[in-house]
């Protein structure tokens, strides 16, 4: 998934069936399989229990622009299989591949169909804009995943997905849950290759005006210097089929803001069929020639496509606007292809998605793949909108923000010394040390200041911890900030030293049985995170729950662990427990 920039940032998740402390190995180097080859490594941010799953995502920063990046996932049980995934390019003079759509709720093959097209197109992103499953059970989310994974190409490539909400999520959170957007109400903005694009990603489930109406108008204000702008969600403002509703709220108050500030492209679903309109401004005047439901033709409008066919029961399209360009009822994704001239938009039938050939990295933004069923628009398989702004658009500044090459902690004397590198630093910027015990409270023990605009010279630094205290486990932060405070970038890193004064209570189980049982005895409910260390300070188990209050036995699978001696860890609200672990055979 895509959560802020594309160029820089990439987003994994996975549910986790079974095993523990997992991590995500990294590296722009095809190492296949073996984990420890690879130069980066990373835990899940963000756990969730969702769907029937135990969802994990692991958010990838400082990446390199127009880069392909290999991961493998490895835990206490083994490693995945080798997948990747490639950065956006940070160039506004790139070219961009998107496909779009929505609604595959219910009609598993052809929801397939539109899956193996993406796999053959291997677009640079899609769109997705709401009705991944009819109910929003676990079962149709867990069976929508393992369709998902039709996406992924012969050779492993992953395209990442911007998701929006529909009618068929029960809730926001579903799309939170599923996909680890970026605002809990399921509105946001990515742009893509430094003002090439700008999505706007709206809610058609929650209200049109109010928080979101200020939000899209401060976004579309912030964005005026993109070359072009596309929002997309589900509900259309007019639906093609005569089985849905208007949704007049969304032309009243989002329709004027799209002409005001030139969304040249708007992607809608729900009503499970294909139409595409001529550029239009949304008008109550009902004396403007050409006037049909509050819209008029203007070349200087916005031209809406949809409307879903990714996998739900097709509806007639018997709902013709004055300004309808061309409409049809078939499965169908669309296909943007997107330059700082022009969008070249393609509408591709999935039902013959077997037959259709597969695209190489190389030949993706120039080639059809083989077999490819396009509709038909009057006489034409392209349908091309001009960047009418060309001539006025100026491009962002390359945005090259401090970045944190690495970071370590080390103890000595009785002393931590944290050490750092970085390069491209800003004038005036600082670096924030700031310690931790569980890596939810943190507090600042030291400000170094940089060296300041250094270009891609590497500058190292290092920060003696005095008042580290012996026999704990601390978590060390680097924060790069700017003159104004804003932050710029971070990274963690830890450091654990024993104590061998300090006592501890033993825990010992039958390594037979693969079960650990842990008393507890809580003042209140809270998420507990446990982690359980070998003597090499390994962590190999690591699990969060949520613990009710007052005493209780709370039993932990350790049975991939061998017969020795471990310490377990147990953090909650700023609190740190540790115990003695051994497991022994029966014999002993």
């Amino acid at each position: 998934m895509i959560r802020n920039s594309p160029a820089t940032t990439m987003t994994i998740g996975w549910n986790q069936v079974s095993g523990s402390s997992p991590r995500v190995f990294y590296g722009t180097l095809d190492n296949g399989q073996e984990a420890d080859r690879y130069t980066n490594h990373v835990s899940p941010q963000r756990i969730v229990h969702a769907k029937g799953m135990h969802n994990h995502f692991a958010r990838l920063s400082n990446l390199k622009p127009n880069t392909a990046y290999y991961f493998v996932i490895q835990d206490s049980e083994g490693t995945s299989k080798r997948y990747w995934f490639k950065t956006l390019p940070d160039d506004h003079n790139s070219k961009l591949s998107v496909l779009c759509g929505g609604d595959s709720r219910n009609h598993q093959t052809a929801r397939q169909n539109a899956n193996k097209i993406v796999a053959r197109v291997r677009p640079d992103v899609v769109l997705f804009a709401g009705d991944m499953t009819g109910g929003d059970t676990d079962w149709e989310w867990q069976r929508w995943m393992d369709d998902w994974q039709m996406i992924i190409t012969k050779d492993g490539k992953i395209a990442p997905v911007l998701a929006a909400r529909g009618n068929h999520e029960r809730s926001d959170q579903s799309i939170v849950d599923m996909f680890d957007v970026p605002h809990s109400n399921v509105f946001y903005g990515v742009n893509f290759s430094r003002g090439l694009l700008h999505v706007y990603t709206l809610n058609s489930m929650r209200p049109t005006s109010g928080e979101q109406l200020i939000w899209l108008e401060n976004e579309l204000k912030k964005t005026t210097d993109v070359a072009w702008r596309l929002a997309q969600y589900h509900h259309p403002m007019r639906p093609h089929t005569k089985r849905k509703h208007e949704q007049e709220y969304l032309r009243r108050y989002w329709g004027p803001l799209f002409f005001k500030y030139g969304i040249q492209l708007a992607l809608e679903c729900d009503s499970h069929m294909s139409k595409i309109t001529w550029p239009v401004r949304a008008t109550n005047d009902k004396g403007e020639s050409g006037y049909d439901e509050g819209f008029v033709k203007d070349e200087k409008g916005t031209v809406f496509i949809g409307e879903g066919g990714w996998g739900a029961p097709t509806r007639d399209a018997d709902d013709r606007k004055r300004w309808t360009r061309a409409m049809g009822s078939f499965n169908q994704i669309k296909w943007l292809m997107v330059t700082l001239d022009k969008i070249d938009i393609r509408t591709i039938k999935t039902d013959n998605a077997s037959e259709v050939g597969y695209l190489t990295e190389s030949n993706k933004y120039n080639t059809l793949p083989t077999n490819t069923n396009l509709w038909k628009v009057g006489e034409e398989t392209v349908v091309t909108l001009q960047n009418k702004k060309r001539s006025s658009f100026k491009p962002r500044k390359p945005q090259i923000l401090t970045e944190i090459l690495a970071s370590d902690a080390k103890v000595k004397n009785g002393q931590v010394l944290v050490s750092w590198k970085s390069v491209y630093e800003v004038a005036n910027m600082r670096f924030k040390v700031q310690r931790s015990t569980n890596k939810l409270f943190w507090s600042t023990i030291a400000v170094v200041h940089g060296v300041g605009a250094s270009a891609k010279q590497e500058q190292s630094y290092s920060y003696k911890d005095l008042t580290f205290s012996q026999g704990g486990k601390c978590y060390y932060r680097i924060l790069a900030i700017d003159k104004t405070n804003r932050e710029l970038t971070k990274q963690d890193t830890e450091i654990r030293t024993w104590a061998g004064n300090k006592k501890m209570e033993t825990i010992e189980a039958n390594v037979n049985s693969g079960i650990l049982m842990l008393d507890l005895d809580l003042d209140y409910e809270t998420t507990v995170t446990i982690e359980i260390y070998d003597t090499k300070r390994k962590r190999v188990f690591e699990q969060e729950f949520i613990v009710k209050a007052g005493e209780q036995t709370i039993p932990l699978n350790v049975k991939h662990l061998n017969e020795g001696h471990y310490l377990l860890e147990l953090s909650y609200d700023g609190k740190l427990i540790k115990k003695s672990i051994k497991l022994t055979s029966p014999s002993n």
